[in-house]
């Protein structure tokens, strides 16, 4: 078991881990869960008493800024609530005001989700996809996970060696908290967006055959088209 969880730190963790100041952790955590979740856009907003302010973002655009707006302004109650604001398809969702909802342009799908500090809500991780429902319950349950690092980034005011110290913890946490096959699950999905699923290249990296992967395909239930290649974003360093 602790084999297993130091590898899929190195392997998994590494592009958060690596990162050594606040902002910089939050972007790495952007660049992980856009990656999972085939992502367009990211972002992390702290919460200024009762305004929205960017602190750290992967690709985003007017549209983004417009939906946090929105969402914030007549929603706030359900993001005080702890719950996460998901928008499967924004042009039928009547939720949200009809101008917005008829943009033209922008994601098809959103999710944002609160971040807190004990009872206190610091801050809102927000996630779109050009794909209509995007996300399924596991995949709205792991954004739910990476909010305890976001929190740690945006609360974080000691120096470099306490912020290394808790990004670690934070990680562990996280990897403590979920069941191995669902790291096992992200771990796969990961190296498959940022291979291009390509299932050779992705069997070498992994040092385990195609057949191996076709079967992990399987078993973890992610079908083949969930991304797709037209779509993928270029890594970034």
């Amino acid at each position: 078991m602790t084999k297993k969880r130091v590898d899929l730190i190195d392997q998994l963790a590494e592009l958060v881990v690596g990162s050594d100041e606040p902002r910089r952790l939050a972007e790495r955590t952007l660049d992980v869960v856009m990656s999972l979740n085939n992502g367009r856009s990211g972002a992390v907003f702290s919460r200024d008493e009762d305004r929205m302010t960017l602190f750290a973002s992967r690709g985003i655009d007017q549209h983004v800024l417009d939906a946090i707006e929105t969402i914030w302004s007549h929603h706030r109650d359900v993001l005080l609530k702890g719950e996460t604001f998901y928008v499967p398809e924004r042009a039928n969702d009547r939720r949200l005001d009809k101008k917005f909802a008829a943009e033209r342009g922008g994601p098809t799908s959103i999710a944002v989700v609160p971040v807190f500090d004990g009872e206190s809500l610091v801050a809102l991780l927000y996630v779109d996809s050009l794909d209509p429902h995007f996300c399924t319950l596991h995949d709205l349950e792991r954004l739910r996970k990476f909010t305890r690092i976001v929190a740690k980034a945006v609360g974080d005011t000691g120096g470099v060696e306490e912020v290394a110290k808790e990004k670690a913890e934070a990680w562990e946490t996280y990897l403590e908290r979920t069941p191995v096959e669902d790291l096992e699950r992200e771990k796969l999905l990961l190296l498959l967006n940022r291979n291009e699923w390509n299932i050779a290249r992705v069997a070498r990296l992994m040092g385990v055959t195609r057949r191996t992967i076709y079967l992990r395909l399987q078993r973890y239930n992610i079908p083949r088209e969930r991304i797709r290649k037209t779509q993928l974003r270029p890594a970034r360093a």
